[in-house]
């Protein structure tokens, strides 16, 4: 083994001990597993102007409204919240928004807002209830990454000093 191909394995495993452990302090440390307190959103209501969706969510925005909201892919019920924002139209859409956090593509200054809860005419279409516990049960992977990171960086570290001990003469 050269050296070269030591120092970059070695590098490998302490990047993936660090990222295994940066995710797990992250997950341990979230309140509410990421996901806002229906006592921090704000209520929301108006007309849809338009709708799109995209890989990580649908966004849409109402008649006459700068802002511009998204209902994120994590929270699951895509496709229920694409077809209700679509059939919604000349009725009032209520939502409940996180107006402490907004976020935009790379590529564009258009902010958005996350919202967790629709209704359409007073219709529940997607609970906040139902979206926080998709939010949860994405989040139980999480250990399973972690250990993936630690166990494979320890591994690679091991496996890395023992071969070249063996090849020092």
């Amino acid at each position: 083994m050269t050296k070269f191909t030591y120092y970059k394995n070695l590098f490998l495993s302490a990047i993936g001990i660090t990222l295994g452990l940066s995710i797990g302090f992250v997950n341990l440390n979230q309140v509410n597993s990421g996901f806002p307190f229906k006592s921090s959103l704000v209520e929301k209501s108006g007309f849809v102007d338009w709708v799109q969706a995209y890989d990580y969510g649908i966004r849409f925005g109402f008649v006459n409204d700068p802002m511009n909201f998204n209902y994120p892919s994590k929270s699951n019920g895509q496709g229920a919240v694409e077809q209700a924002l679509l059939k919604s139209k000349g009725q009032l859409v209520t939502i409940l928004f996180e107006a402490s956090d907004t976020h935009s593509p790379i590529y564009s200054s258009k902010k958005y807002y996350n919202f967790f809860e629709l209704k359409v005419n007073g219709q529940l279409v997607r609970s906040y209830e139902e979206s926080e516990q998709a939010w949860k049960l994405d989040n139980k992977l999480t250990p399973f990454i972690v250990a993936l990171f630690l166990i494979g960086g320890i591994y690679i570290w091991r496996k890395t000093k023992k071969e070249y001990k063996y090849t020092q003469y």
